[in-house]
Formats: structure tokens, sequence, C-alpha cells
């Protein structure tokens, strides 16, 4: 399948990572859907294939805060497509705690998958651009609470802020092998990390910062991140798009 783009997005059997591989399919790529629970990632590479060829997707079970199983990832992505043409770091989780009240083996925990994670994602992604001459691009997925702070989430606050200027770092670096490396931050997505909001009675409050009020669908997010790795998007690079309806025009 080397004639074929490949993409690999993580976190990607539901939510905004699922809408994003969706979009990749949609728009010709071969797709790896990686994700810890393998079969999360069987459930929607099963889904998928209902509309597209099921050669040009693969579903891998993994944990990106794990050095070996990154390098299985992408081990797994060489052998089936041969090549990797956009990264999509999607892979985060939110643990929810009062900051006096939050582990340290929780925040360690947010900075491994959502920091860690796309560190080596990004490293090993953009290795394997290099050596396959391919002129790639790293689409990390940050967050509007990357730029401002929010009660309870202190990990991922400083896990997607680190995730943000990792963008801009690696984008300096890669920019001689032109790989793009540019990032977005989603505002309020109908997802299911609404659910904590749901229960506290807090989730009309974060629609209220919206432009329109509403949580945006996570396909808006999908069809982005296809935009961002199209080539009518290779003037942009090293920034954080937000896609947010606003929010952060409040701030």
């Amino acid at each position: 399948m080397k004639d074929i783009k490949a993409a690999l997005v993580t976190g990607g059997a539901t939510g905004i990572g699922k809408a994003c591989a969706l979009s990749f399919l949609e728009g010709g790529y071969a797709v790896a859907i990686v994700g810890r629970r393998k079969e999360k990632t069987d459930e929607a590479a099963a889904e998928f294939a209902k509309d597209f060829d099921s050669e040009r997707i693969l579903s891998l079970g993994g944990d990106v805060a794990k050095q070996e199983d990154v390098q299985a990832i992408f081990n797994a992505i060489e052998e089936r497509f041969g090549r990797l043409d956009v990264v999509v770091n999607n892979a985060g989780i939110a643990p929810s705690h009062p900051f006096l009240e939050t582990s340290y083996e929780e925040y360690d925990r947010a900075v491994k998958v959502n920091q860690y994670g796309t560190f080596m994602c990004m490293q090993r992604g953009a290795q394997m651009m290099v050596d396959k001459g391919i002129g790639g691009v790293i689409i990390n997925m940050g967050s509007i609470y990357g730029r401002v702070a929010s009660g309870n989430i202190v990990g991922y606050n400083a896990s997607k802020g680190a995730v943000e200027m990792m963008t801009k770092a690696a984008a300096f670096e890669l920019a001689k092998y032109n790989i793009r490396v540019v990032g977005i931050a989603p505002g309020v997505i109908d997802t299911p990390m609404l659910d904590i909001d749901k229960e506290r009675g807090t989730v009309e409050e974060l629609y209220s910062k919206g432009m329109r009020k509403k949580p945006l669908p996570p396909s808006a997010i999908g069809e982005t991140a296809l935009f961002l790795a199209s080539e009518a998007a290779d003037g942009i690079n090293a920034v954080t798009i937000p896609v947010d309806d606003g929010f952060l025009g409040y701030k």
C-alpha cells in the first residue's frame, strides 16, 4: 500500500480521534487507529470497514505513555502501510480533582499520556518520515485549557500547555525536512469528556462560553485536521489553531 498516503490517529477509537480517523479515510488515506483498549479500536475499524476498504484500516492497541507500545505501533504501521504521512497525536486524559486533592500519581499519568505520549509519537513519526523522504505533517491535539486555566484539571492544563510549546519547538527543527508540525486546540466538543460536567451540572456554563452557546461536533476537529494535512494548508506551521467557536475570544 506504499502508493496510498497513511495517517496515524492515537486515541482514535472514540470522540475526536474517531472523527479524525473518519475524515482521513474520507480523504483517501490509509489509517492506523490506536487506543489503549484494542476491543474499542476493533469496533471502530469494523464500523469504518462498512464504508471503506478494510485494507486501508489498521486497528492497534497500545498505550502511548509506554515506549515499548509506541515502538510496536510504528513497527506495525511500517509492516502494513510501508509509509507514514500524517501523525495525529490525539490520545489524552483529563483526570479531575481539586488541586489540593490531586495525587502525584494522577498528575504523573496526565503528563505521561498527554505530554510524553505526544513527544514519543512525534519523534518516532518524524523519524519514519525522514527515513522515507516524506514531507509529512504532525498534528498535535492541544486544548483551550492549554491556554486558560480551569478548576480541577491541573495536570491537563499543564500538559496541554506543554503540547503547544512542543509543537513550536518540533516545527522549528523539522522544517528542514519539509515536515510541518501544527496543533489544534478544541473548545467544547460533544464527546464523553463532557460527562463530568454534565454530572456536576456545569455543562451549560461551558456551553455559554462559545459564541453560539452550544458544543461543536467532533467532526469539526476531524475536518480541521484533514485540512491542516493538505497542500492547501502548506503555509500553516508551528501554530496551534483554536477550534472553539470563539471560546478564547472571551479571554
